[in-house]
């Protein structure tokens, strides 16, 4: 018999991997690229010959292309792929739109406002010309800025067109967006967004379509992501989803840990501040693993703790949620039964969450919240039987082009693991690595990626 731990994780971790494995074709397909003739395969960059070369591939699968407005409007059983270039590289004028065009497909270029006409960029006159040949021209925000980590002036400002300009969709810089960026982007007028990550399950969210990170291999592997949309990420998913339920079989082989609480900030209701989805691993005096996907207004959420305190406690939980903004409700099952969750945002400064679940025979409740009261700050709190967290976290005035990818944060924890902590996290477009000191005596890391 399957212990009630593992069936907590059985619903949400099988729907999440079937994303990774599904045999459904990934529609649309959009091919990512910056600069043109500049590096290749992680860099994000591709020879004019290279891009040649997928196209006639995808044509040969029976592709159509089209622009990223275009993919969003697509009927499900389309075939259709789009050649999408980001931060608005003068290369794309000058080496991939003759490609381009003598081979009849429409590019999408997504330019960074605030850097028209600045060397190495296109000029206001490149992208009257594109548009003229049927490009499209979208926005890459005005100063390619986090959003996620934006107050709503903030997003406003990131994601205004300039006069004189027009934009339909917003590729989401760094692959960040959460649903009040989707909000903020549709108040701006734009219908269509794209964050990168590995296919939906269903149909494509509009707001953001899924874009497969390319591979140094691409070459040869484009008709096997075309077919499953796998993209640099499916080993951490697969990672992510199978570690738990390793750790539960082997759980039950070796006799059942005690049960504990689920991680303190865990929100089973995870919606207002989540993109498309999450992956993340810490170790600091145990190990946790959280995982979140996304389909339109449905969010899956999973958590699993292992090696907690001196007798090596150990938690599994996950959930199904649904949101009808501004509330997001939640329920699931954990390892000592029933869960149940909920959260209200607050007007895109972030939300409050709630959570209640049974342990040893007894309802438990845990509470918090996230606030993001000016560009790049947040402040956290949470609240259980465990104990109680106070948090700060401010992005560094650095790389601001990059969104600030240097992060500083600390606080206080009263009860488990009891004393102030130090935070000093690190990006690297979707994502990150925490490092964390704690007055306790611990010393902990935590791997995160997003999209």
């Amino acid at each position: 018999m399957l212990t009630s731990r593992l069936r907590a994780l059985l619903l949400p971790l099988a729907l999440i991997s079937g994303a990774a494995s599904s045999h459904a074709q990934a529609r649309p397909i959009v091919l990512v690229y910056h600069q043109v003739g500049a590096g290749s395969g992680a860099s994000l960059g591709i020879a004019p010959q290279a891009l040649r070369q997928r196209v006639e591939t995808l044509r040969r699968l029976g592709y159509r292309f089209v622009t990223s407005s275009e993919a969003a409007r697509a009927a499900p059983q389309e075939k259709v792929a789009v050649i999408q270039f980001d931060d608005g590289f003068e290369s794309v004028y000058r080496l991939a739109f003759p490609v381009l065009r003598d081979l009849g497909v429409p590019g999408t270029a997504y330019v960074i406002w605030s850097r028209l006409d600045q060397p190495g960029s296109l000029s206001r006159a490149q992208v009257r010309e594109l548009r003229a040949a049927g490009w499209e021209i979208g926005t890459h925000s005005h100063r390619h800025a986090a959003l996620a980590d934006l107050a709503p002036a903030g997003l406003r400002r990131e994601l205004s067109v300039p006069d004189g300009e027009a934009a339909r969709c917003v590729a989401y810089p760094l692959n960040r967006h959460d649903a009040r960026v989707r909000r903020a982007a549709m108040a701006q007028g734009l219908s269509c967004g794209v964050a990168g990550g590995p296919p939906a399950l269903g149909r494509p969210d509009p707001l953001a379509l899924p874009a497969p990170a390319i591979t140094p291999w691409d070459d040869t592997l484009l008709p096997l992501r075309a077919r499953w949309g796998l993209d640099a990420r499916a080993p951490l998913l697969l990672a992510g989803v199978t570690e738990p339920v390793l750790d539960t079989l082997l759980d039950q082989g070796a006799g059942e840990a005690p049960a504990v609480e689920p991680p303190l900030t865990w929100n089973p209701a995870h919606y207002e501040l989540l993109g498309n989805g999450l992956i993340s691993v810490a170790w600091r005096g145990e190990r946790e693993t959280r995982l979140a996907w996304r389909e339109g207004r449905w969010s899956l959420n999973a958590a699993a703790r292992r090696g907690v305190g001196h007798l090596d406690g150990a938690y599994t939980g996950g959930s199904v949620a649904f949101n009808v903004a501004p509330i997001t409700l939640a329920a699931g099952w954990d390892g000592s039964g029933p869960l149940l969750g909920g959260a209200v945002s607050l007007g895109g400064y972030g939300e409050v969450w709630g959570r209640a679940s049974r342990l040893g025979g007894a309802w438990t409740w845990g509470a918090g919240a996230t606030l993001i009261p000016a560009d790049y700050v947040q402040l956290s709190a949470a609240h259980g039987a465990s104990g109680t967290q106070l948090g700060l976290r401010a992005a560094l005035p650095w790389q601001d082009g990059e969104g600030r990818p240097l992060r500083l944060g600390g606080g206080y924890r009263w009860g488990e693991g009891a004393g102030p902590f130090a935070e000093l996290e690190y990006r690297v477009g979707s994502y990150s690595l925490t490092a964390e000191v704690s007055g306790a005596g611990r010393f902990g890391v935590k791997f995160t990626s997003v999209w």
